[in-house]
């Protein structure tokens, strides 16, 4: 009797996992993590989602989640499916980067996006400096709003 009874609880919950599955009620996110060249995680990235009108932003470990898309008046709705979409990244400091992926359905998860520091080149000048040339070089050049 018992045998026949669990057999029946085991029917009945595959059955409503089949049913969740097939109505698309399972989980309907998008995962990925932002890392830098060296491969550290990189926390506080603004992560947003075309079309979609979401901007998220990384955790600790440079991971996100999106599950969810903004309308026209910024109310959440579910995740299109069977769609392209484009993730932008931007963190000062770094390059902005965008890649563009299929999102078919359920849970996604991205491959790790990697991001380039901003880097400035310096060259020297090959003119001759003259400091007495220069006047009082004690101050600033800029505005100073001091004793006002």
């Amino acid at each position: 009797m018992l045998n026949k009874r669990t057999n029946y609880f085991k029917i009945q919950l595959m059955s409503a996992a089949v049913i969740t599955t097939l109505s698309g009620c399972g989980p309907h996110i998008i995962n990925g993590a932002i890392m830098d060249r060296n491969g550290f995680p990189v926390e506080r990235a603004i992560v947003s989602l075309t079309p979609g009108n979401v901007e998220i932003v990384t955790d600790s470990h440079g991971e996100f989640s999106i599950d969810y898309l903004r309308d026209e008046l910024g109310e959440r709705i579910r995740l299109d499916w069977r769609n392209d979409y484009e993730v932008e990244v931007f963190k000062a400091g770094y390059h902005v980067l965008r890649e563009t992926f299929y999102y078919k359905w359920g849970e996604l998860a991205l491959e790790p996006i990697i991001i380039a520091e901003d880097t400035i080149r310096v060259t020297g000048s090959d003119a001759a400096y003259d400091p007495s040339e220069h006047g009082d070089r004690t101050h600033s050049a800029g505005q100073s709003l001091e004793g006002e």
